[in-house]
């Protein structure tokens, strides 16, 4: 009972009273009332929206198109290729129509006036990729990381159709294949990542379990990275991303005349991207404020990868350019503005300047946003 009287807000098997509800549902509509005010706080505009009309649920897509512009060298390199350069990837072409979206922001970017931008004609080439399945649809939401990987696929298969050889040759211990040997692919040469793991086990010495593959993100779960933290508080992002990879462990070869041990794998790269993405995958879309703020908490604007591969020269290190973070259906964007040098958010047409990365925290934390994609940039 006394503990009662100091838990007012719980009920008696320990559930939320009608009075925290109505708090946290008052919280919600704070945080909603906030969004709509920045259209007029932002008339001095630093970065343009994209359109996302009643109905057309284009914020998984929007997002993507906004991390992709902020990075500096992608777009770049991008918007320097002609578009007789590349071999048409669907019909409408995919690469075409992100081609026009980044000319349309970049010259949105020198008016005054700002106005959003349409991705109208990328959604539309997306969908034509997959006639038979509701895979992109128009009007239908999507997950944001997977419009990214198929994006990273056209743009390979686009600038690389017309070449000899896509790939490294297989060496004969060693499982997989690296998926591009291309340097004029820009997925491949910016974000992937040729990745050897190999185990080296403790107990009896064996080295085993070879394999080779591209990779575009390093997925993390949520939920073992939040866990990570609190057993080690003081961990870096980089740290604990290594932590939570040493925790999966597999049997020291025994086909292989291996002893059996439980042994973790070693990650090697002998070349660092230009682009390091983080993916976090989350239970479900609207995970509780306590879990979202532990999952903050564990985050850091800086990485080193050193940390996590191997074969690296130490302090490669990478600063944070953009997060993609949902709440339930919907997606918002926070990126870094290196000319005002303060974080910016995109919330499809509506763009607000948020200020430092604490206060990118505290709008994740009060809209209860669950970061999802994480684009790191290397410093050099």
């Amino acid at each position: 009972m006394r503990w009662m009287l100091l838990n007012p807000h719980l009920g008696d098997n320990g559930t939320k009273t009608l009075r925290q509800l109505h708090a946290e549902q008052d919280d919600e509509e704070r945080f909603q009332a906030d969004l709509k005010q920045a259209v007029l706080q932002s008339l001095d505009m630093v970065g343009t929206g994209l359109k996302n009309e009643v109905g057309e649920y284009n914020c998984f897509l929007n997002v993507i198109i906004q991390s992709l512009w902020h990075l500096r060298r992608f777009r770049n390199e991008f918007l320097g290729r002609s578009t007789s350069e590349h071999v048409h990837v669907g019909v409408p072409c995919v690469v075409c129509a992100l081609y026009d979206i980044f000319t349309a922001l970049s010259m949105a970017s020198t008016d005054t006036r700002r106005e959003a931008v349409a991705p109208s004609s990328l959604r539309i080439a997306l969908s034509k990729l997959y006639p038979d399945s509701n895979f992109f649809q128009e009007a239908q939401m999507n997950d944001a990381s997977e419009v990214l990987g198929v994006i990273f696929d056209c743009l390979h298969r686009s600038f690389t159709s017309s070449s000899i050889s896509d790939t490294v040759p297989v060496e004969s211990n060693c499982m997989g294949s690296w998926d591009c040997g291309n340097s004029i692919c820009l997925a491949h040469s910016l974000f992937g990542m040729d990745v050897f793991e190999r185990m080296n086990c403790y107990d009896c010495g064996l080295e085993s379990r070879h394999l080779k593959y591209t990779s575009f993100f390093h997925n993390i779960n949520a939920s073992a990275l939040r866990t990570m933290k609190v057993m080690c508080a003081e961990s870096s992002f980089d740290e604990l991303l290594n932590l939570v990879e040493m925790n999966h462990q597999l049997a020291c070869d025994p086909k292989g005349g291996g002893c059996g041990e439980f042994n973790y794998i070693h990650h090697i790269l002998s070349t660092p991207p230009h682009v390091f993405t983080t993916v976090l995958g989350w239970q479900n879309t609207c995970e509780s404020a306590d879990d979202i703020t532990a999952t903050l908490a564990a985050l850091n604007t800086e990485i080193d990868i050193s940390v996590l591969y191997r074969g690296l020269d130490p302090n490669n290190r990478y600063c944070l350019v953009s997060v993609v973070c949902y709440y339930g259906q919907h997606y918002h964007c926070f990126a870094y503005s290196h000319e005002h040098e303060q974080w910016v958010m995109y919330d499809d047409g509506t763009v607000k300047v948020i200020g430092g990365w604490d206060n990118v925290l505290t709008m994740c934390e009060r809209g209860h946003l669950q970061p999802q994609v994480l684009f790191f940039e290397a410093v050099n």
